[in-house]
């Protein structure tokens, strides 16, 4: 019986024993498939997340802040992802630094916190500070924080809702400048406690309140019965209250009350009170 045997020179046959990988490259090959594969997937996707402008910003929104100080706002979030590595890419613009800008740049803002919508809005909700006093000082009025920094020059568009207490600096050589501290926090509460609480002890609302400096220690109270009370800032605001309604009930009589110019309370333990 005759036996067949493959011809070594059969082309078929040493065309398929050519492309036949060795056993021990198949982990090397497919290994290095795999890797083209991740390469040109991450290329494309690199591509496609810093070459394209599906993520490049479009909308700055800014919450909870007036129009003058969401537009100033706005200018300062375009201005800085301008120069980012890669200008308004929203993965790279530095919400940290926008946000240390914003409130380096505009004292009315207590607060902010910027987020990334995708793909392009970058959003700055604003907490914006709240006036306690108003400051009057070379015929300019400022808004003033509970720190006693003015933060804002009060515009007849700007004015809250509320009425404010109104301090009038009558030292016209003094200087005020916005963002830098002008009176202190403990000056800011004791206005706010005589502005509650003198009105009913006199029967008459407040009608001016002056200091004679911005470094002075002591503040007027003109009521609108044409009545000057001077306090000691340097003293509890309760106490010299204290004193004011006992004088009042005590010592000065109704008709002599209605003759009264002034009472001073800043030296302690004593009272001085004047009646036309």
């Amino acid at each position: 019986m005759l036996e067949l045997r493959p011809s070594a020179n059969n082309p078929r046959l040493r065309r398929r024993r050519h492309w036949r990988l060795p056993e021990q490259l198949l982990p090397w090959f497919s290994a290095l498939l795999l890797m083209a594969i991740v390469l040109v997937s991450l290329s494309l996707f690199a591509w496609f997340l810093f070459f394209t402008e599906v993520f490049f910003i479009k909308t700055v929104a800014v919450i909870n802040a007036r129009d003058h100080i969401s537009s100033e706002i706005t200018e300062i979030v375009n201005r800085q992802i301008e120069r980012s590595i890669i200008p308004r890419h929203i993965f790279v613009a530095q919400v940290d630094l926008i946000e240390n800008d914003i409130l380096n740049a505009l004292p009315a803002v207590r607060g902010v916190h910027i987020t990334r919508t995708l793909p392009s809005t970058i959003r700055v909700i604003v907490q914006e500070k709240e006036p306690a006093l108003l400051l009057l000082s070379n015929k300019e009025y400022f808004f003033v924080d509970h720190d006693g920094v003015p933060y804002e020059r009060a515009r007849l568009e700007t004015l809250p809702g509320v009425v404010l207490p109104t301090v009038k600096n009558n030292d016209d050589s003094s200087t005020v400048a916005v963002g830098v501290p002008a009176l202190t926090d403990s000056f800011v509460t004791f206005i706010q406690e005589i502005q509650e609480s003198a009105p009913d002890i006199i029967g008459a609302p407040i009608g001016e309140i002056r200091i004679p400096s911005l470094a002075a220690r002591e503040v007027h109270f003109v009521m609108s019965n044409n009545w000057l009370i001077k306090f000691d800032v340097n003293r509890e605001a309760s106490e010299q209250l204290e004193i004011l309604r006992r004088i009042l009930d005590e010592s000065i009589s109704e008709e002599e009350q209605q003759r009264l110019s002034y009472i001073d309370l800043r030296i302690p333990r004593r009272v001085y009170y004047k009646v036309d």
